[in-house]
């Protein structure tokens, strides 16, 4: 269920909701609001209003932004998900959780992929819990670690942004998964630098069967970030438990020593195959999908073309 609210210029509300119709919008309310601005003073804008089903309010979105009158620097809208919606339909209509509007998973990957200092902190902090909890082989502290690392995020980012051919998205996904990979494995040296062997946890499984369960992950991450009923934290639980423990556990084999050569090019290359194979996984779910990037794009240069102007 979604509520969504776009504002336009004067008289082009009619544009709007003639798209609102032609994808399945059966009411849409129009507005008039004046905009009061520090710059440029007060203006008047179309404000209409629609809600309605998820899979309706994909097309809509996805069909508004690809318009040709759609104008990045006068047009403007936001999307609400409410916890309940009477409207014209049955629930069996209306409530449809599947498939979530792209912009929905690219605003929500944008923030989990952008580098901050708590996004650093976060990584950091829960990686040491997990590497402890490795050394120590003590499974909850383990969990405590994975629940609060994001990081699958950033392989999914990194599919949505390929499938969208948003590069700009799929660069900053891509600087995220490498930040946060290089501060898992910082976190695995320093808790070994404080600790002393034995490495207590074993990584079991081939590279075969980590790369299907891998694929498995990727499918349901895809899955769960397009559906409003999905369970995405769970899920980033299974991923970032099948994959973090890798470099967790190289920088851990770094101090300890207790690997031969063997071993850490074993693990290191089932690292790598399950990232790869995540990504292709979510690659291939958000195609299926229906994910599009036309309006995301469009956007994207509009709004930098008015900057620049």
């Amino acid at each position: 269920m979604r509520l969504i609210t776009v504002r336009t210029p004067a008289g082009d509300g009619k544009r709007v909701a003639d798209i609102a119709f032609e994808k399945g919008v059966k009411e849409v309310a129009i507005n008039n609001a004046e905009v009061y601005r520090s710059d440029e003073g007060v203006t008047t804008q179309d404000v209409v209003n629609i809600e309605t089903a998820t899979p309706i309010a994909k097309k809509f979105i996805e069909a508004l932004m690809a318009a040709p009158f759609y104008d990045a620097a006068s047009y403007s809208f936001t999307v609400r998900h409410p916890e309940a919606l009477f409207g014209a339909k049955p629930p069996k209509e209306e409530i449809h959780p599947i498939v979530r509007p792209t912009t929905d998973v690219y605003e929500e990957l944008y923030q989990f992929t952008k580098v901050t200092v708590s996004l650093v902190g976060r990584v950091f902090l829960s990686s040491v819990l997990l590497a402890y909890g490795m050394v120590e082989d003590f499974i909850p502290l383990v969990i405590a670690g994975l629940l609060f690392l994001p990081y699958h995020h950033h392989m999914i980012g990194l599919a949505l942004g390929g499938v969208i051919k948003e590069w700009r998205f799929f660069q900053q996904a891509a600087l995220a998964l490498l930040v946060s990979t290089v501060l898992i494995f910082l976190a695995g040296l320093c808790v070994g630098l404080l600790t002393k062997p034995p490495l207590l946890f074993e990584i079991k499984g081939s590279p075969l069967s980590g790369a299907l369960l891998a694929a498995a992950i990727g499918v349901a991450a895809g899955l769960g970030s397009i559906d409003d009923a999905g369970r995405r934290e769970l899920i980033g639980l299974a991923a970032t438990a099948h994959i973090s423990i890798y470099p967790a556990w190289l920088g851990l084999q770094v101090v300890f020593g207790e690997a031969g050569p063997h071993k850490i090019t074993e693990h290191l290359l089932s690292f790598l195959i399950n990232v790869v194979t995540l990504i292709f996984a979510a690659i291939i779910t958000y195609a299926v999908a229906g994910m599009q990037g036309d309006g995301i794009r469009k956007f994207t240069r509009g709004i930098i073309a008015n900057r620049n102007a």
